[in-house]
């Protein structure tokens, strides 16, 4: 009876490890109020997963503490990282519990911020694009799955067993991630019908998605890519073919990579909603389509206070 079991154990433990995530946001001191709206959604439905979060100046560094401190036991873990001051050399990684851990912060990180002295107000800046894929890797390097998170992408519900679901029906996936039909890229949208959001996005800890980021996504594009742009290009080139529709979960083989595109009911695009906590058809995920990002961009905010989203 125990031989029997073996195949079982063996898959169980497999699905445990692989359904364990980090969730990651990164943000600089531009778009602290949209990343004080966040953290009041996140703080009422806090996932149970391992909250990291990239700081960018001492502003948003001096927010990620705050939210250290009004979390206390309701997240597994926050680590916070400076990934923009040369002055710090290492990191600290505290539990809710108040132990503080020193990390030393992954080789790449000062070389790529020495390079980056533009003042340009668009985004994104060449440095998150590489600090994003720097620090993804970081946690795949762990063996951890990472879940990115855009400080837009407000949680309405907590979306840990909505996503277990996915990962449930679908245990071979690769990538799970939000989708629409905005143009970003246009070519991808014109192509597929949609385009993968990185707004939010499990990238699991797989072979194949270890090589996608060694082979594709380390290395900085130099024609001023977005992340999103980038990975849309990378899995298309390696060539995709997708089954199932808008209103449900897509299934796409790229080259061998299997990713989950999840629908509107998901996460949702849709500017024309405005919240209401007793109506059921509310998205888990608000992220609304508010056009081009800059780092002005946070007049965006008041598209959010219209929708309901933000009250503050």
């Amino acid at each position: 009876m125990f031989l029997r079991l073996l195949p079982f154990l063996a898959c169980a433990c497999y699905a445990f490890e692989t359904d364990r995530w980090t969730n990651f946001l990164i943000f600089d001191g531009h778009y602290l109020p949209m990343a004080k709206c966040w953290f009041q959604w996140f703080q009422k439905s806090a996932s149970s997963h391992p909250l990291q979060i990239g700081c960018m100046d001492s502003a948003s560094c001096a927010e990620a503490e705050l939210w250290r401190q009004n979390l206390e036991s309701k997240v597994d873990s926050m680590s916070i990282t400076n990934v923009i001051d040369d002055s710090a050399n290492m990191d600290v990684s505290i539990s809710p519990g108040g132990e503080m851990r020193l990390v030393q912060p992954h080789g790449g990180h000062r070389q790529m911020i020495r390079s980056e002295h533009s003042i340009d107000s668009g985004f994104p800046r060449s440095n998150y694009i590489q600090i994003y894929h720097k620090m993804l890797w970081n946690e795949l390097s762990q063996k951890r799955s990472v879940l990115h998170l855009d400080v837009d992408a407000l949680w309405l519900r907590r979306p840990d067993s909505n996503l277990s679901q996915v990962l449930q029906e679908h245990p071979d996936a690769d990538i799970v991630a939000s989708s629409s039909t905005e143009w970003d890229p246009k070519k991808i949208a014109d192509k597929w019908g949609f385009v993968l959001n990185v707004g939010f996005i499990l990238y699991r800890y797989t072979d194949r998605v270890q090589k996608l980021f060694e082979d594709d996504l380390l290395s900085v594009p130099r024609d001023q890519q977005s992340c999103q742009q980038l990975l849309n290009f990378v899995l298309d080139r390696k060539g995709c073919q997708w089954s199932g529709s808008s209103d449900q979960n897509r299934v796409g083989l790229c080259g061998g990579i299997k990713v989950i595109a999840l629908p509107q009911t998901f996460v949702s695009r849709a500017t024309d909603l405005t919240y209401s906590q007793e109506d059921p058809s509310m998205p888990i995920i608000a992220h609304p389509d508010t056009g081009l990002l800059h780092l002005t961009g946070i007049n965006r905010m008041q598209k959010f206070h219209d929708m309901g989203l933000c009250t503050q």
